[in-house]
């Protein structure tokens, strides 16, 4: 399964870009999916996914699920 789809954003190079082409390649010794991303400039480049990072959206907070009154859990 590839790692990322056609119009996901991710990070090259510290900059954000977006999929344009993906191709599988897992017959490979090393399975390795490759891409063509897109920048804001509209400039294009071929990347294979080890280059890739997902783009990181804001924080999560951490939430305690079982903070309300009232609530107790069964152990």
């Amino acid at each position: 399964m590839p790692r990322y789809k056609v119009g996901e954003t991710v990070v090259l190079e510290g900059r954000p870009a977006r999929v344009v082409w993906m191709r599988e390649n897992a017959n490979e010794i090393e399975a390795m999916d490759e891409y063509i991303v897109e920048f804001e400039d509209k400039r294009r480049q071929f990347v294979v996914s080890s280059t890739l990072e997902p783009e990181q959206g804001p924080p999560l907070h951490e939430r305690d699920c079982n903070s309300e009154p009232g609530h107790r859990q069964a152990y």
